[in-house]
């Protein structure tokens, strides 16, 4: 009797690490796919900068999608009109679900700063679902829950001198 009893704990603790093993995977499949939107969201403004080079220093800003950008085909420059469609990006409307947009991470900002002459870091910074180490840029540092639940990535635009 106790051999069955010792037997169903092994087997129950067993299970429970089961679980517990697949809801972390869940967890960082879904930390990877908000990695994966971030991305390609970086790399979409990254190519807007490039392609409108003359106007680069337009596009320098902080917090570009916190809030509702307006209406995108009203914007009087190309600048403009790249970050209205931008914040759009970063607030999911690229993706819908019904009326409902899905296509973003939660919390998501853009930041696009100038470094060194013609040189510029885009990034992109969403709330993360379980706590790691803080990121080092400083794109939307203090504006989540705790720096540790902050996500951020980054790419440099240089753009030529001519």
């Amino acid at each position: 009797m106790i051999e069955a009893l010792v037997s169903v704990l092994i087997i129950a603790s067993g299970i429970l690490g089961f679980v517990g093993m697949q809801a972390q995977t869940t967890v960082l499949q879904i930390e990877a796919y908000q990695r994966a939107q971030a991305l390609i969201i970086v790399n979409d403004m990254a190519q807007r900068l490039t392609l409108n080079q003359g106007s680069a220093a337009s596009y320098v800003g902080s917090n570009v999608g916190t809030s509702a950008p307006g209406n995108c085909a009203a914007a009087a420059t190309t600048a403009t009109r790249d970050l209205c469609e931008w914040a759009l990006l970063l607030r999911g409307e690229g993706v819908m679900s019904g009326t409902t947009a899905v296509g973003a991470m939660p919390g998501a900002r853009g930041c696009i700063t100038s470094t060194v002459a013609n040189q510029y870091v885009i990034s992109v910074a969403w709330l993360g679902m379980q706590s790691t180490g803080a990121p080092v840029n400083a794109c939307g540092k203090d504006a989540y829950s705790a720096e540790t639940l902050r996500r951020a990535v980054t790419t440099v635009v240089r753009v030529a001198t001519l």
